[in-house]
């Protein structure tokens, strides 16, 4: 069973003349290590950790690999890999030099099926815990939030506090951390301030 809660869309995202409206965002219930994924497809298979955790570092590094030189790498019916790259703002394309230009992370696309694939019951939680911040890294916590603005196309502070358990000033803190590097653009302020993907115009 997964559980979801409603949530109010931002003011500033709804069109003058309409109505405030709500929206589903599914309740995480805490995060599957990849030792226990590995024991229990060892235990559902037949085959042994040491194994499948083998095979897994070699995907991991052969995908690297590909990524380093250039190419999208498909993983089965997950989906597929591209690199991510950063560079400094400028306003005439000849000062931007490619030593000014590095990687900066990996982008994941779900294949299709793997999107479609999920099964299983949905019930409303109405009152949720939080979760504890000690569990997310920066990494994670920045693939949190893109994955939220993905499927919904904003993120409000006291959303990303439910989803991550961090507090309210470090939730903050975050968020306009990441506005910064231009990973997410802020809209609004106040209470009616959230944050969106920026579009290409904006960077």
């Amino acid at each position: 069973m997964a559980y979801y809660n409603l949530k109010k869309k931002p003011s500033l995202t709804t069109k003058e003349g309409e109505k405030e409206t709500m929206y589903a965002d599914i309740v995480y219930s805490g995060t599957i290590t990849a030792e226990r994924l590995i024991r229990t497809v060892a235990q559902r298979t037949g085959f042994k950790e040491g194994m499948i955790e083998g095979i897994l570092s070699e995907l991991q590094n052969e995908t690297l690999e590909y990524l380093g030189e250039g190419y999208r790498v498909e993983l089965g019916e997950f989906g597929f890999f591209s690199a991510k790259v950063k560079s400094r703002l400028v306003e005439n394309k000849n000062d931007l030099r490619s030593n000014s230009v590095s990687f900066d992370g990996v982008n994941f696309r779900a294949s299709k099926s793997f999107r479609t694939g999920i099964r299983g019951d949905l019930e409303r939680r109405r009152c949720i815990g939080f979760r504890t911040s000690k569990e997310w890294n920066r990494e994670q916590l920045e693939q949190i939030v893109l994955q939220h603005i993905r499927k919904h196309g904003f993120i409000t502070r006291a959303t990303y506090t439910e989803l991550t358990g961090r507090l309210k000033n470090s939730a903050l803190a975050d968020l306009k951390s990441f506005a910064a590097e231009g990973i997410i653009k802020r809209v609004g302020r106040g209470n009616q301030m959230h944050f969106i993907v920026p579009l290409v115009d904006d960077l």
